[in-house]
């Protein structure tokens, strides 16, 4: 998995299968004080949005197949509310055991980032005068425009499942929140919502085993602490989904994720020391100009009987780039014969607008999932794309690497 990367893409089972049972659960953790938890959530989320000078979010994913980890995903992130930074970083491990990050930062003045894959700086340098998302500002949830039909829907999918939590009242007056549910409680509405988010958003994933039958949830465990300031400070749970695979094998995929609020007024957010680096600076609209229009290829590449063969093309062609707006196609030939080790020829046409706060335009893949892209200037005219990504925030991102991809597009010179 890489961060740039595959995490959130194949975890998105986490929001498509799992979503209601997970947030029912969460939200029945206290039983009686069902109002009062998620009076809690909300009031953390607030203060991480105004409130809060500094802090650390940790977040952990973890995703296992009958105990056989597939996915981990962690990040740590800093926020500064009060001199506007931030800094952020990602560690992912995929399926064949290979480990990727990624690093973030950013102030009122420049943002600068990179993968592991590529040990040098990208830098933005922003105008004053540039309104744009405060760095170091949290987006709360509880803002979003959809937040109270989707609530609505939870305490209607909630019912009874309030009955099922323990709470315990700390000495220091804080609140202990544990409770489980096994798969006998869990309503067949939630069975059944996530047997089709399941199918849903991991049909397609090749690192993932193929269950498509008797999809169920087997069991939800969780907990919470809610510290004596009001906010949580620490969330973890476990989902478990269980189903067979083609051959009848049963299969149990394990989630566990972890949520830590830390360092409140403590934290610091470091400027990286750019000084020797390697940096190569990116213009806050992206530094495609007109003269990047044209065509850019690159090849498809395998490793087969110990030799590096070439299946087919990738061209890119920037059709026109007009002012901030830039607009262009994207396609794949695979070459006779190898149909079968690049099934998924993807084909599209992309246009954005470079002013945005993340850079990156839609586009719709050859399973027909809609994904996000980015285009970068990479040098002697060529440029750098990037595919498969989902976008976690304004200045945070995550990508599913495609088998063979290569980003690097040469400029076709006639």
């Amino acid at each position: 998995m890489k961060i740039g990367k595959k995490g959130l893409t194949v975890l998105s089972f986490t929001v498509g299968a799992c979503l209601f049972v997970s947030t029912a659960f969460a939200d029945s953790l206290l039983g009686s004080g069902y109002d009062l938890l998620k009076g809690s959530a909300k009031s953390t989320a607030a203060m991480m949005e105004k409130g809060l000078d500094n802090y650390t979010v940790e977040t952990l994913y973890t995703l296992k197949d009958n105990d056989k980890i597939l996915l981990q995903s962690s990040e740590t992130k800093k926020f500064d509310t009060i001199n506007k930074m931030s800094e952020s970083n990602d560690v992912s491990t995929a399926t064949d055991g290979k480990t990727s990050s990624h690093y973030t930062y950013e102030d009122v003045n420049i943002s600068a980032w990179k993968n592991s894959g590529d040990n040098k700086f990208y830098v933005t340098d922003y105008p004053k005068d540039m309104k744009r998302r405060a760095p170091g500002e949290f987006n709360n949830p509880f803002n979003e425009n959809n937040a109270p039909e989707v609530e609505k829907i939870v305490d209607a999918v909630v019912g009874n499942l309030k009955d099922y939590v323990q709470v315990e009242e700390g000495a220091n007056g804080s609140k202990m929140y544990a409770g489980s549910l096994s798969e006998a409680q869990v309503p067949a509405l939630a069975n059944a919502i996530a047997s089709f988010g399941f199918k849903r958003s991991l049909s397609h994933e090749s690192e993932m085993p193929a269950i498509n039958s008797d999809i169920y949830v087997k069991k939800v465990v969780g907990s919470a602490v809610e510290n004596k300031a009001g906010y949580l400070e620490n969330v973890t749970g476990d989902i478990t989904l269980s189903g067979k695979d083609k051959n009848g094998v049963q299969h149990d995929l394990a989630l566990n994720i972890v949520f830590k609020l830390t360092g409140v007024g403590a934290t610091k957010v470091v400027k990286p020391d750019l000084a020797g680096a390697d940096v190569e600076k990116v213009s806050y609209s992206n530094g495609l100009s007109s003269k990047y229009v044209g065509t850019f290829k690159n090849n498809i590449v395998m490793e087969k009987d110990g030799k590096f063969v070439k299946i087919g093309e990738r061209t890119l062609q920037i059709t026109n780039v007009n002012g901030d707006k830039v607009a262009g196609t994207y396609t794949e030939t695979v070459y006779p014969g190898f149909e079968s080790d690049y099934p998924d020829i993807d084909a599209f046409t992309f246009e954005y607008d470079q002013t945005a706060s993340n850079q990156a335009f839609t586009y719709q893949n050859a399973k027909g999932e809609q994904k996000s892209g980015m285009l970068h200037p990479n040098g002697n005219g060529n440029v750098y794309l990037e595919l498969n990504l989902e976008i976690t925030s304004n200045n945070s991102y995550k990508s599913t690497a495609k088998p063979y991809f290569d980003g690097q597009f040469d400029r076709v010179f006639e």
